[in-house]
């Protein structure tokens, strides 16, 4: 796969970032770590989009483990797009919150 893709944010996506850093606003220095890990991750994407597996229990999205927490993504591969939708922490009801982000 020589394409680049371009990688969106989804509001969802924006949602969880706040919901995580408001959990976290206790432990600054876990937050960044999570999310440079995150960053770095997502950032290998842009030339590598099925790197990471398909989420079995959901399987129109692909899954990135980040310590504890799960990002959620989806590859439009006709427009050249990565869709980030979803960050989790690991211990909810992933089926829930992902069904509970909106009609796709």
């Amino acid at each position: 796969m020589d394409m680049v893709f371009k990688i969106e944010y989804i509001s969802t996506f924006h949602f969880d970032v706040l919901d995580v850093v408001s959990s976290l606003a206790d432990y600054p220095q876990k937050a960044k770590r999570i999310f440079e890990k995150i960053d770095g991750k997502l950032l290998t994407l842009a030339e590598n989009p099925e790197m990471y597996p398909i989420y079995e229990d959901f399987p129109v999205f692909r899954r990135i483990v980040v310590e504890d927490y799960l990002v959620f993504y989806t590859i439009n591969e006709r427009d050249g797009i990565i869709e980030i939708h979803r960050l989790v922490y690991g211990r909810m009801d992933i089926p829930k919150q992902l069904s509970d982000s909106g009609n796709h």
